[in-house]
């Protein structure tokens, strides 16, 4: 059954609680583990489950096909984090080399912090991040440009952003020199709160900061666009998950307090979102959070995706977006599984694309309309 997958998918995950892992190793054994390649594809989670079941000496367990396809884009995936590691190095040593003061973010800082964050670091990661003072950012960016570094995109794109044009270097990974961590948060303050409490990490080329618990805390929740239905897919509910199980603290009452700000536009939406962040822990407290959290169903979330990959199947496990795009099957696929996503959070149906035609508009508010009439009766059976 589609729930015994997902609960198990789900247990396996978990990083608190007790695990049994004999128990796990019969489950796995046992499982069904059609359309499971491409669920776990689909929620980013691939690295983190290959690094749990191997952690709990059970890969050998789990079906074989499913347990080779996992093994080998685990190691896809670790392989092209190395490369965004040794880009990392090289961005540190050129910060270093000019006394430029820095604080790697997001996947960059997730990686220096793996001896502190459970499988934080378990998580594909494409790009390097670093945020620098906003009156050092486009003169270091222009040194970069002199050092080898050529803009990866239109540049006239990110006038106004809180980030600077990606550069890219040999390596092919993209580096974002960030003045601020978002569009909402003025480049001093952002400096300022990631700054002060940032952590000092020595590295090869020298030392380098990452954020505090409630700084990476914060900005996995930024970060992760939470009024879009994408933010509620485990890979960036695994950013907040993973600082919230460690013993490093985190300041809930400057967590609550921004969330009565403005900063997120919607603060009852973020709660949400912690709320599924909530299950990846696999504790039924909150873990400090003083927030009152509302309920959000996120195994029947998984299990609605889970159903979706099982019935309409494209042939394999990984889908870029381009196939998203062109692929019908898929491109309802994508419709059924956002409108799910959004009405358990109670956001309105999927918008049409900027700039479409008043016709293809009135088609996408059609397409969207029959994909939640789809989910609602799905969930309606599944409850009967």
């Amino acid at each position: 059954m589609a729930e015994s997958a997902v609960d198990l998918l789900l247990t396996t995950l978990r990083l608190r609680g007790d695990i049994d892992a004999a128990d796990l190793r019969r489950r796995w054994a046992a499982l069904n583990v059609a359309g499971l390649a491409a669920l776990t594809e689909y929620e980013g989670c691939a690295l983190w489950l290959y690094s749990r079941l191997r952690d709990l000496r059970i890969l050998q367990a789990a079906p074989p096909a499913f347990a080779s396809w996992l093994t080998a884009r685990a190691h896809y995936l670790a392989a092209r984090n190395l490369r965004v590691d040794a880009q990392s190095d090289t961005v540190v040593r050129l910060l270093n080399s000019g006394a430029v003061p820095h604080v790697l973010l997001k996947g960059a800082a997730r990686r220096r912090a793996a001896d502190t964050y459970p499988y934080v670091d378990a998580r594909a990661t494409t790009d390097v991040d670093v945020l620098l003072p906003a009156d050092l950012a486009r003169p270091t960016w222009h040194r970069m440009r002199a050092a080898g570094f050529t803009a990866a995109c239109d540049v006239a794109r990110y006038d106004g952003h809180f980030h600077l044009p990606p550069i890219a270097n040999a390596w092919g990974v993209r580096v974002e020199l960030h003045t601020s961590t978002s569009l909402e948060v003025q480049p001093v303050e952002a400096w300022r709160r990631i700054s002060d409490t940032a952590r000092v990490v020595q590295r090869p080329d020298g030392p380098t900061r990452i954020p505090a618990a409630t700084e990476l805390f914060w900005h996995a929740l930024v970060h992760a666009a939470v009024s879009w239905p994408d933010a509620f897919r485990i890979r960036y509910l695994q950013d907040a998950a993973a600082v919230w199980a460690s013993c490093e603290h985190i300041d809930w009452a400057e967590v609550a307090n921004r969330l009565k700000s403005s900063e997120l536009g919607d603060a009852e939406l973020a709660k949400r979102w912690l709320s599924a962040a909530a299950w990846i822990l696999g504790v039924p407290e909150t873990n400090g959070c003083p927030v009152e959290l509302p309920f959000v169903d996120l195994p029947r979330l998984l299990r609605w995706r889970l159903f979706l990959f099982r019935r309409l199947q494209l042939g394999g496990a990984t889908e870029s977006r381009s196939i998203w795009r062109r692929n019908p099957t898929s491109r309802a696929r994508r419709l059924l599984i956002d409108e799910g996503t959004r009405t358990e959070l109670g956001l309105p149906l999927t918008p049409p694309p900027r700039g479409a035609t008043q016709l293809r508009r009135a088609a996408r508010r059609v397409l969207a309309g029959a994909a939640r009439v789809c989910y609602r009766a799905w969930r309606t059976f599944q409850q009967a």
